[in-house]
């Protein structure tokens, strides 16, 4: 019997037209949407339908969005009696990874991200960040290490994709250096700061006292946390682990080794577009995965189980 191991995606894997197919399916969805627009303040659906692009794409609305869409599709799974055996969620991913395995309920996860999604969107924009693909660990170590924490290693994605963050005066000098070093691209990213680093410090001081008020119950399964990944169910620590994940290291790679040592594991994405699917077969190579973003897709995955 396979055990699942949920998967939720962060910023980045979202589209105009996202969830609209599971939306016009279920009366559920149409609540829980309605539910998150009242924390927002604003018809985030309209936007999640109809865009525009640079508008979705704006990290107060793409937060939001993505994990309404994930979160959607947990609830669609757990009528069909379909639970994870773990859950983990890359950076906002988090949040829906906490929201899944039961630590925080839907009401408190939508507002648990409507909140990190306004911190980090009014962050002062001096900062961005850029991929570098196909260049090893160390090597890229140990240009950034001469940057003494203006440029920082923000997500280890996968054996070939790490991705750094910082000033970008800082980050325009470390991309030379990284494509004299042999990167084979470094690719600048379309985020409006320097998400996983210490320019976040404002957002997480912040981020930090709101969650004082939010309850963290124990999970009813283990979540593997971005900044320090291992099979993790003290909520005390889950909460503090989801504030240092602002400004910490998405440690990606080492998450799903941690998962892949779960007997009869299977990966199942759980959201937009299969971004998590790439970097789990960089990084384990071809292992039993789902993935489950539109309706169709979700049928398919009710019907396997059912069979």
């Amino acid at each position: 019997m396979a055990n699942y191991i949920f998967m939720f995606p962060g910023q980045g894997s979202q589209y105009v037209g996202m969830m609209q197919d599971i939306y016009n399916k279920y009366d559920r969805v149409k609540y829980l949407l309605r539910e998150v627009e009242d924390i927002l303040g604003f018809p985030l659906g309209y936007t999640m339908f109809n865009g525009p692009d640079e508008v979705l794409t704006r990290t107060l609305y793409t937060q939001p969005a993505i994990f309404i869409h994930s979160a959607a599709i947990v609830y669609i799974l757990r009528d069909s009696g379909i639970e994870p055996f773990v859950t983990m969620g890359h950076s906002l991913g988090e949040i829906t990874a906490l929201f899944s395995a039961g630590a925080l309920t839907f009401s408190d996860a939508a507002k648990v991200v409507a909140k990190r999604a306004e911190l980090m969107d009014r962050v002062y924009d001096r900062g961005g960040m850029s991929a570098v693909i196909g260049l090893e660990f160390e090597k890229i170590k140990e240009i950034i290490e001469g940057f003494k924490n203006r440029v920082v290693i923000a997500n280890i994605n996968s054996p070939s994709q790490i991705v750094i963050s910082g000033f970008i005066d800082d980050l325009e000098i470390a991309e030379e250096k990284l494509k004299e070093a042999g990167a084979k691209k470094v690719i600048r990213l379309k985020v409006s700061n320097a998400f996983h680093s210490p320019l976040m410090e404002p957002a997480r001081k912040e981020f930090e006292g709101f969650l004082r008020d939010i309850k963290f119950e124990a999970p009813k399964v283990p979540v593997i946390p971005n900044v320090e990944p291992g099979l993790e169910s003290n909520p005390l620590m889950l909460k503090e682990l989801l504030v240092r994940q602002l400004c910490g290291t998405v440690r990606w790679v080492e998450s799903l080794k941690v998962a892949s040592r779960v007997k009869n594991a299977h990966f199942v994405e759980i959201g937009p577009k299969r971004v998590l699917g790439r970097l789990l077969r960089e990084t384990l190579g071809e292992v039993p995965y789902t993935s489950i973003d539109t309706y169709e897709e979700l049928v398919e995955f009710l019907n396997q189980v059912k069979s």
